[in-house]
């Protein structure tokens, strides 16, 4: 059998599926070529080659190495911070009757719970809970989120339903959150129950960085449960229940070992008889855990059990957990973790494309520990699947199947034809199992989710497995970089996938060299080579570690050692047997050459955009089109493919899957390269970034075939280091695309120490390795892509022809010279504790290592210096090295004084190769990126030179610099970038924030900028207290800069404190890496412009850095006008009243010779003609006013009109905007300019407060002036207002791993400034004269005296701060020294709380312009927590150009809730901007205003009712202009509107994590201007009092309980009882109406609810204590319902519920007219247009139903009647019947009352009235009985005394 020897033949197929049982040693011959490749690979793999021949010549040339990656490692798993915060808002239609509903959340462990609401089926809670967690982002988000509803009873509560949904699920939402959804509730105990209920809650997760988008909650009575359910989009609202089958079949190559002592002393005793190793098998999913049985001392077990999930489809948990462990008598072991996705096995799409989760059966295999038999394992995290796993932990069949259960659970055919096939379970496990016999018991797990565990038998056709046979070959060409601490032993490398290779497993085949030649023989294993099937002698020994060598120390470096090999390279090579599948891989390889294709091409798109604008979109679209290629190439192959026998389902889902993604992206390819929709370079890069993403994600192939491959690093036979490769990479292929891309290619492995790595960790190794795996047919190409020149050395022994060498021999040897030309490093790691580091680079190349200069203090060090490296021998072939050199690894370090030099980074680069015979270019120095771990730690500019020295020596080489006194080289002249003389302009405004600086404050600090060895120093801040800008605010320098701009070097600004006696301290620094943003263009500046002429507007305004000066007095505008006009302006004709944009003045442009037409009527206001007509102007005009106005109408029609009108008309008209358009976000409100009020104002005379009143029809907006309501701050709508100096952060300290993203600590201060870079002009003089250009439109920097006014509305999702998940806000305001505290008027018990607070403060510019609001937990006992804060750079809004100190009004006007807030008016204010911006104008005419040569018209005349008189007022016209101000060409821009922004704030122990946000608004006024009006009143609307009177009638058709126990006749003793839910404490009840037949009641009885109510809001304000413990009341808000109750009185026990009316007092359904009429239907079905409001109607009766579990048990005759409190004081009602007017007693029959009481009217009725005939009968019987008993008892007496008598 091809000279294979039995005995190893079984130890090599240990742990693998035999197809065929039957190998003994006799039929083994016959038998075998079954193993080998058999016909089923021509029909499994030749069909992938059959279009090319058997070795195609390559498309491309094959390189000799892989593609360079410059990033050494991967940085571990970070532990991150999350915070799960879940608000559980209320509840609807849960099942129950009179239940007490309460909430329970758990995650993981923690549990906690909500309030408990009292009888009702539908409970408001509105209550928030915080969850904190810590942990790698991988397991967190397996968490499973659990809320249930409980019905609460004091013993025992009973669970009404509940939902799991896991935090991955909710972090992929966009934003990480869902809110306001509707979780649908289930009950786990019965799934044929349907829905439980809906709960409506919004859950999000957050990490640190991410934001949170807040939407503000507006409740809707009636919102669409099933259209707002709780499920991630494109999930199908209706979810039917699905089966999830996890099927384990058996497991192979687990480790042999048992961790417990005894087992160890056992295994010494006996030998090694037995595995000891007792495996099972726990399967998890959406947090329901199953496991199999444990098979007993066994390393190969078979299972064949399943596991039933019962789970809702699609589920909200998306990945199934498959765990092995191994069975301890003291505690289990876990042996290996492995995690499935059930996105990468299913398809959602719709239709036929999608498919099920579907998955094998296939092997898993399992990765984590080192295979050892140590006692302790260290490593025991890595089998949990934490990290990385650095070994093979053997292998799993596993099966996964779905099948839905679309009518409850009754059985599927394939559940059938399971049960058929079970057999009776004998475990000891079957504690889980049904047995057949228990057929109850099967019937009650087939209704709950409990997990089901049971046997399977395993279908005949998944038995055989084809296996195939794999040679792997390996060559090592370099290892260097050893670390130190790996010590001097002999080192060897070690080779294995799986079992094969692993020297610790004894089925594994391993010969050491030394082995004697007998050994050898037994050793030997087929290859079989193409054509060499028969020559049966050709056999291979396994080697599958190297031959240990004592390393070297490294020339220049003692850290490092390096193992010799010179011109020797050894091999290692083995055979291993696989299941034949690499058709999955080979598919996978397809799909990756094409993303890693497309990722190349967009980089280098991306390149070519820094040098030029159209080329790279024409790249781009070579790029598409080369994808759209490709695509159909792949699709062509894959609808050409045989059909094989050993594919699963999953593998022809794939397929067919992975051909729709790449036809549906090859189709918006197509669209993208024709232009369909015009998309600029960014989208088109952006869409083939998602199309990189998309191939990807099927790129990962979750049906394993071959185990990964691992190198590991031996020293002593001791495991130190390994490198795990995946088989995918390294599999051959006779097809070029379907080859793996390391396959048959050096590459360079840095290798990794196993497990937790310690900090500041280092290479331990450097590897440089050819590996080639690939199955047994090919072994022939094993060293087809070998670098040339070698010759093959293979021991004595092997006569095979085609055997793979043992050691390959490079004889040619060339002598080299490497020049590393280091010139300069930009944005490293700062180390030292002063924010910088003292950088020096390491480079090393095969064994010489050399290091530079340090340079001290700096972030981007400029070493310019050239290393050389002498005699560099190299060997093999000179065009070989030319193609593919070694590789230059450069470190870098910080050097410090004391201990040793810590680790900043290192890059890999391929060096430059010139021969002696080829002509010399000098090299580009190009960036390199440095990573520290996965950090980014900045950019290396550097170049590397191999140089063969020719046969006249190293003078025959190019010529160098002369070094410097220190033997340094400089950088070649040649090769340094070419540079050209720019000036850097420095703006110098001033620092801020400065923090202490070894434990001083800083006081005279200086700034020093300093750019390619330049710089320049501001002057001295004399008392950073008192003035924190600087005297001179500009200054220049002259530098020399490449002419490259991409190789331009980085700034640094570095602040410096001047100390006593001379000492200087340095602060902090800021490194700008990128120049880009500040190069202006070079040319002459511009004279400065006294007198600007129309027509040259926008021509002489200066660079991007213009900006309005700061708002000074303007004379003209001194005098107030005579008087207002209050007007809105009608739109004007031309424009249409758009959606929610601004609506613009129509524009003119008109010729320019009218340009300046009338230039006296540029005054703001027109002055009357004479006082005497203004008089009579104005006295109709009042009374115009007062009719009308009511215009504008609240929901209550009581309401005076305020700010919160406006604010609570914004919040609707942003909701719309967002309903309508929901990716326009940032739609400017529209404003409406329908209404008209006319109100002139006169002087002192009193000004009425306007009761503007209108009935609107419900839903409509009134139409008021809104406000913008912006998500995010303010900052971020306006680029951080940074358009007139830009403002920089210092840092200092180091920056290391843990505060990566947010480093709060590390910032010291800030620079405010800004640079503007240009090529200096050749004459200088021109330039001198003139102002500098930064300068131009830069305010002067004097302080500035500024009133602030600060807003404070409200705040939402507040973090809670006490123990109960609540917190008690209030507001601290702190500007400089002043610090306003709100203690006082703390909010209780509150996560949302509306403040609506303002606050007042003077400043002066620049000492005090950061403002911090700060949120404080209020305690009565110990200090006050901190919630949040958030701070505000005023003085960049203060002098921005978007003129933020006030937010511009939609509407101008002059009084009442919109009154004009600015100092100054719209017209004044446009005059300004144009005077600041050098434009010609404002001038204003009737109708018109014009700017420059833009004419901008609307109304600005309006006709006064009842009066001739017409008045002029340009202020409306003007305010459309400043709102359409962007459309200015050259110097518009957006002006702040009035708003509300909305801040996130932050906690210092918790960075980066969002603590709530803060709705908030500030107002700034100058104080040399006039002095503003009083402040906005925003305080918060006091709840108006009601009193709900209401009064039950009667009742109808009440269901009947009781039954008569003499008559059998059904009765009801009916009450009715009544509350407003969340004020249960106010419950009223009826008197009884006993014994109703008929189910009629009469009462006459009057509830009385007094309450407090926003009518705004809608909701019912209620301030009561939580508990009896409580010390201050809490506030709470909830709809406004009223329950109505109908009971079954009792007297012993309990009384009985009836049924339940629950009425929304804002919209309910109208009543019915009578009790006939009276339908629950109808009652439930009710439209939204058809129901009412009490607050409306104020009084209404009729009929309702009562209903109970959804039917009809009732009617009541009701009547409601609303008052508010004064009302109520003014018209007293009595409660019951009592006084004031009292109700008349119902007209009850005869037979209602209580037995109790009247025991003789009970008799009356129940027994005389029934019974009166049989009474009498009775009665009359008893009395003849008494006779006659007496006449006989009497008659013998009497007869005697006759007998004697008479006698």
């Amino acid at each position: 059998m091809f000279g294979l020897k039995l005995k190893k033949k079984k130890k090599a197929e240990k742990g693998l599926i035999l197809a065929n049982k039957a190998v003994k040693d006799g039929q083994g011959k016959a038998e075998a070529p079954q193993e080998g490749p058999s016909h089923q690979e021509g029909s499994g793999e030749d069909w992938i080659s059959n279009n090319a021949s058997t070795t195609p010549a390559p498309s491309v040339p094959l390189t000799r190495r892989s593609k360079l990656v410059t990033k050494i490692h991967d940085g571990e798993v970070k532990s991150q911070n999350y915070q799960i915060a879940i608000t559980i808002i209320e509840a609807r239609q849960l099942v129950g009757e009179n239940i007490d509903p309460v909430v329970i959340i758990e995650i993981g462990d923690e549990k906690k719970q909500s309030t408990v609401k009292e009888g009702t089926n539908s409970p408001f809670y509105n209550e928030n809970f915080v969850f904190d967690f810590i942990g790698p982002q991988v397991h967190l988000f397996d968490k499973i989120i659990k809320i249930s509803v409980f019905h609460h009873k004091l013993i025992g509560s009973i669970l009404i339903g509940s939902f799991k949904v896991d935090l991955g699920t909710v972090y992929n939402q966009p934003g990480h959150q869902f809110c306001d959804k509707w979780a649908l509730l289930t009950d786990p105990g019965d799934i044929r129950t349907g829905t439980k209920g809906y709960l409506k809650c919004d859950i999000s997760v957050t990490g640190k960085g991410d934001v949170l988008k807040t939407n503000p909650k507006i409740s809707d009575a009636e919102e669409q449960i099933e259209k707002n359910l709780l499920i991630p989009q494109g999930f199908p609202s209706e979810r039917p229940w699905a089966r999830f089958y996890v099927r384990l079949y058996k497991a192979e190559g687990l480790p042999k070992m048992n961790s417990s002592i005894m087992a160890n002393v056992t295994k010494a005793f006996m030998g090694d008889g037995k595995d000891l190793l007792d495996p099972f098998v726990e399967v998890s999913f959406a947090g329901q855990m199953g496991r199999t049985t444990v098979q007993k001392n066994c390393a190969n077990p078979m299972w064949q059990e399943q596991v039933i999930f019962k789970e809702m489809f699609p589920p909200l948990c998306r990945r199934v957990k498959i765990q092995v462990w191994d069975e301890g008598s003291m505690n289990n072991v876990m042996l290996a973790t492995h995690f499935i996705d059930l996105k990468k096995i299913s398809n959602e799409q719709d239709g036929d494309k999608g498919f099920l989760p579907t998955f094998g059966p296939a092997w898993i295999n399992l990765y984590g520990s080192p295979r050892n038999h140590s006692l302790m394992n260290d490593y025991q995290e890595l089998n949990e699947g934490l990290r990385e796993g650095v070994s093979f932990r053997g292998r799993l069949l596993v099966e996964i199947a779905v099948e839905i259960l679309s009518g409850g659970p009754q059985e599927s055919k394939f559940s059938k034809a399971l049960k058929g096939l079970k057999l009776s379970s004998k475990d000891k496990d079957s504690g889980d199992k049904t047995d057949d016999g228990k057929s109850q018991q099967a019937t009650d797990k087939a209704k709950s989710t409990e997990v089901e565990v049971e046997h399977f038998d395993v279908p005949p056709e998944i038995v055989t497995e084809k296996c195939e046979e794999f040679l792997l070959f390996g060559a090592f060409f370099e290892a260097t970089m050893i670390d130190r601490k790996i010590g001097d032993k002999p080192i060897s490398f070690e080779v294995s996938i799986g079992t094969f290779g692993n020297l610790t497993d004894e089925g594994s085949h391993h010969r050491g060299r030394k082995k004697s030649a007998e050994l050898a023989e037994e050793d030997t294993l087929p290859l079989l080579p193409e054509g060499e099937r028969d020559s049966a002698d050709a056999t291979i020994p396994m080697v599958s570690t190297t031959y240990p060598e004592k390393p070297l120390v490294t020339e220049g470096n003692r850290n490092y050692n390096y193992l010799p090999f010179d011109a020797r390279k050894p091999c290692v090579y083995f055979i291993s047997s696989w299941g034949d599948q690499t058709f999955r891989l080979y598919w996978s390889n397809m799909l990756e050459k094409m993303a890693d294709l497309l990722e190349e091409s967009i980089e280098e798109v991306r390149e070519l955009i820094k040098i030029s604008e159209e080329v790279p979109e024409e790249k781009m679209k070579m790029v598409l089109s080369d994808f759209i290629s490709q695509s159909s190439a792949f699709i062509s192959e894959a609808e050409k493919k045989p059909k094989m026998l050993n594919q699963t389902t999953l593998d022809k889902k794939r397929l067919t899957l992975y051909c729709q993604e790449l036809e549906a992206m090859t189709k918006e390819a197509k669209g993208i390269i024709q232009q369909q929709q015009k998309l600029s370079l960014d989208e088109m890069i952006r869409k083939a970034r998602t199309f990189v993403e998309k191939i990807h994600f099927l790129v990962d192939e979750p049906q394993h075939t071959i185990p990964d491959v691992f190198i590991w690093m031996l020293s002593n036979n001791k495991r130190v280091a390994y490198a795990r490769i995946t088989s995918r990479d390294l599999l051959y292929s006779p097809v070029q695309e379907q080859m793996g891309k390391h396959c048959g290619k050096i590459k360079t492995h840095f290798l990794k120490l196993p497990g937790k790595r310690p900090a500041g960790w280092s290479v331990q190794a450097k590897v440089d390795v050819y590996l080639w795996l690939g199955s047994t047919r090919y072994s022939s190409a094993i060293l087809d892509n070998l670098p040339t020149g070698y010759e093959v050395e293979t021991s004595s022994k092997v006569t095979a022809v085609n055997h793979p060498p043992d050691n390959l021999l490079y004889q040619g040897q060339h002598l080299f010279q490497l020049r590393a030309h280091l010139y300069q490093a930009r944005g490293l790691i700062a180390a030292d504790s002063n924010g910088l580091s003292d950088p020096f680079a390491k480079v090393t190349f095969l064994s010489h290592c050399q290091t530079t200069k340090v340079i001290s203090e700096t972030l981007s060090p400029t070493w310019n210096q050239m290393l050389l490296f002498n005699d560099i021998v190299l060997h093999g072939d000179q065009k070989e090295l030319v193609d593919s050199p070694p590789l230059v690894v450069v470190e870098l370090y910080d050097s410090d004084a004391v201990g040793k030099p810590e680790y900043l980074g290192a890059t890999v680069a391929a060096p430059v190769v010139k021969l002696a015979d080829q002509g010399y270019e000098p090299p580009q120095l190009s960036y390199h990126p440095i990573f520290c771990g996965n950090l980014p730690g900045g950019d290396l500019l550097a170049v590397f030179e191999l140089l063969q020295v020719p046969p006249s020596g190293l003078q025959g080489l190019p010529p160098v610099d002369p070094p410097d006194v220190a033997q340094i080289y400089p950088v070649p002249a040649n090769i340094r970038p070419v540079l050209s003389k720019y000036r850097v302009e420095v703006l110098f405004w001033g620092v801020r924030e400065m923090k202490k600086v070894q434990l001083l404050s800083v006081d005279r600090p200086q700034v020093l900028i300093e750019c390619g060895g330049k710089g320049v120093k501001s002057c001295m801040i004399q008392s950073y207290k008192n003035n924190p800008n600087f005297s001179v605010q500009a200054d220049t320098f002259e530098v020399e800069l490449p002419e490259n701009e991409l190789l331009h070097p980085p700034l640094s600004i570095c602040v410096v404190d001047w100390r006593a006696f001379g000492r200087s301290t340095l602060v902090g620094t800021y490194t700008v890496n990128c120049l880009k943003q500040f190069l202006c263009k070079s040319r002459d500046p511009p004279a400065l412009i006294s007198q600007v002429d129309g027509a040259q507007v926008g021509q002489d305004i200066s660079d991007s850095l213009t900006a309005t000066g700061p708002l000074q007095p303007l004379s003209s505008f001194q005098e107030p006008p005579t008087y207002h006009v209050y007007v809105d302006i009608e739109p004007p004709p031309t424009v249409v009243p758009d959606s929610a944009q601004v609506q613009q003045a129509s524009l003119v442009d008109i010729p320019d010779s009218s340009l300046k037409l009338e230039p006296e009527r540029k005054s703001a206001a027109p002055k009357p003609p004479k006082d005497e007509k203004t008089e009579d102007a104005r006295k109709p005009s009042q009374r115009s006013t007062k009719r009308k106005k009511r215009t504008i109408a609240d929901e209550s029609a009581e309401n005076v009109i305020d700010w919160w009108s406006k604010y609570y008309a914004s919040l609707k008209k942003a909701q719309k905007a967002k309903e309508s358009n929901p990716n326009e976000e940032k739609g400017y409100t529209e404003r409406k300019t329908d209404q008209v009020v006319v109100d002139v104002e006169d002087g002192p005379k009193k000004k009425k407060d306007k009761m503007l009143k209108k009935q609107p029809k419900e839903g409509e907006i009134p139409n008021l002036a809104v406000l913008q309501i912006y998500d995010g701050d303010l900052e971020s709508e306006f680029n951080n207002f940074e358009d007139w100096v830009k403002t920089f952060e210092l840092f200092r300290g180091k920056s290391m791993e843990e505060d990566q993203g947010l480093d709060g600590d590390r910032v010291i201060g800030k620079f405010k400034g800004s640079f503007c870079i240009y090529k200096s002009p050749e004459d200088f003089n021109t330039e001198e004269s003139g102002q500098l250009r930064i300068q131009q439109g830069i305010p002067p920097n004097y302080p500035v005296k500024v009133l602030i006014r600060v807003y404070i509305v409200a705040a939402f999702n507040l973090s809670p701060a006490d123990s109960d998940g609540k917190s008690d806000p209030y507001v601290v305001i702190r500007l400089g020294k002043t610090e306003i505290k709100d203690r006082e008027k703390y909010i209780p018990k509150q996560l949302n709380p509306v403040f609506g607070r303002s606050f007042e403060i003077q400043a002066t510019f620049p000492k005090e312009s950061l403002l911090s609001i700060l949120i404080y937990d209020h305690d009565v006992i110990g200090t006050d927590d901190l919630i949040g804060e958030t701070k505000i750079d005023l003085e960049n809004r203060f002098y921005s150009k978007h003129r933020a100190i006030c937010g511009l009004q939609s509407q101008y006007e002059i009084e009442g809730y919109n009154a004009w807030r600015d100092t100054s008016k719209p017209t004044e204010i446009l005059t300004k901007l144009c005077k600041d911006n050098k434009l010609d104008g404002p001038y204003f005419r009737p109708g018109k205003i014009q700017i420059g040569n833009r004419v901008f018209s609307g109304k600005t005349s309006f006709t006064e009712e009842d009066a001739d008189e017409i008045v002029e007022s340009y202020e409306h016209l003007a305010l459309k202009v400043l709102h359409s101000w962007e459309d200015i060409p050259e110097v518009g821009c957006r002006l702040v509107p009035e708003h509300i922004e909305t801040r996130p704030l932050y906690h210092k122990d918790k960075p980066g994590m969002e603590q709530g946000r803060l709705q908030m608004w500030v107002d700034m006024f100058p104080k040399d201007m006039p002095q503003p009006g009083p402040p906005v009143d925003i305080s918060p609307r006091q709840p108006k009092r009601y009193e709900l009177r209401v009064i039950i009638w009667n009742t109808e058709d009440v269901i009947l309980e009781d039954e008569n126990i003499f008559t059998g006749q059904k009765s009801s003793d009916i009450y009715v009882k009544g509350w407003i839910k969340g004020l249960e404490d106010d419950k009223q009840e009826t008197d009884v109406h006993y014994n109703s037949l008929t189910g009629e009641g009469n009462f006459n009885w009057r509830f009385l609810f007094p309450f407090h109510y926003l009518p705004a809001e809608k909701q019912l304000v209620i301030t009561k204590r939580e508990n009896i413990f409580s010390l201050e009341k809490t506030e709470f808000k909830t709809p406004a319902v009223l329950v109505l109750q109908v009971w079954d009185f009792e007297r012993l026990s309990s009384d009985d519920f009836l049924g339940s009316l629950e009425m929304n007092l804002n919209s309910f359904p109208r009543a019915a007219k009578s009790a006939k009429a009276c339908d629950l239907s109808k009652f439930e079905n009710a439209s939204e247009e058809s129901k009412i409001s009490i607050f409306q109607q104020k009084r209404v009766r009729g009929w309702w139903p009562f209903a109970k579990s959804k039917e009809l048990t009732g009617k009541v005759e009701a009547e409601f009647h609303l008052v508010t409190a004064e009302e109520a004081k003014k018209h007293p009602v009595g409660k019951a019947r009592k006084e004031p007017e009292p109700l008349a007693k119902p007209n009850r029959p005869n037979t209602s009352f209580s037995w109790l009481m009247n025991p003789f009217k009970c008799l009356y009725h129940l027994i005389w009235k029934n019974y009166k005939k049989y009474i009498i009968i009775g009665f009359i019987l008893i009395i003849l009985i008494i006779f006659l008993v007496l006449f006989i008892y009497t008659l013998p007496g009497a007869i005697s005394r006759r007998i004697v008598v008479g006698s």
